[in-house]
């Protein structure tokens, strides 16, 4: 995955909306194996990814509400693992 990751970055550059993709799938591997602290800036750049592309188009990128609740979603597991 870090590989594919790699790969489309030298492809498409750093803040393209397939890297966003990318970073996300990785991000979503790393939390289904507890390692939320590594998955957690991935999924950040991803959104400021898709966000980048929201204003520079004037459009909102399809998966961009999707990683929105994704990343309350993963703030919300992180806040969960704090209190115990």
């Amino acid at each position: 995955m870090r590989r594919a990751l790699s790969i489309d970055e030298g492809s498409y550059g750093a803040e393209h909306p397939v890297v966003a993709r990318d970073l996300n799938y990785l991000a979503g591997l790393l939390q289904d194996t507890n390692r939320l602290g590594e998955a957690q800036p991935l999924m950040r750049r991803c959104l400021e990814i898709l966000l980048a592309f929201a204003q520079m188009t004037g459009h909102e990128h399809l998966n961009c509400k999707r990683r929105s609740g994704i990343m309350q979603a993963y703030w919300s597991r992180r806040a969960g693992a704090n209190s115990k």
